[in-house]
């Protein structure tokens, strides 16, 4: 079966030397693409694609780091901008994407006013879910804002 490993365990010394495999659920759910880019002056679209290429991933959770200065956001469905103790500012966005099937791909938008001469950038995204990763290096990716 696509993305199950076998894991072979053997049991104490001086025990009887037998050998169970069990079947190991994991999910390999990473960060596919992501695009930001200013269709009007001062707002940044951003558009992140979580792909899940082995078992089904279980809770899915999306954190979009926003460059420095981005005010509050018109975000999708399951998505909220994270606390902030300065008004007017938004650091992360988190999205509760649900279960994500094997080959399943999850598109998250959202739109966030930046100001054109703002330091840092760039934008970035971290996927992660409740099940195994057995590749964790693809769950990060950033971009350079244009």
């Amino acid at each position: 079966m696509i993305g199950r490993l076998t894991a072979v365990a053997g049991l104490v010394l001086g025990a009887p030397s037998v050998l169970a495999a069990q079947a190991v659920w994991q999910a390999d759910v990473r960060i596919q693409s992501i695009d930001a880019t200013f269709p009007a002056r001062g707002m940044l679209a951003i558009r992140i694609v979580v792909a899940n290429d082995h078992d089904e991933a279980r809770n899915v959770r999306l954190s979009i780091l926003l460059p420095v200065g981005a005010g509050p956001a018109r975000l999708a469905p399951g998505c909220r901008p994270s606390p902030s103790p300065v008004p007017n500012l938004t650091a992360r966005i988190a999205c509760e994407l649900g279960d994500l099937p094997v080959r399943g791909l999850r598109e998250v938008t959202a739109m966030v006013p930046v100001a054109p001469s703002s330091p840092g950038r760039r934008v970035a995204a971290f996927v992660e879910s409740d099940t195994p990763d057995p590749f964790p290096s693809n769950n990060y990716a950033e971009r350079a804002i244009p």
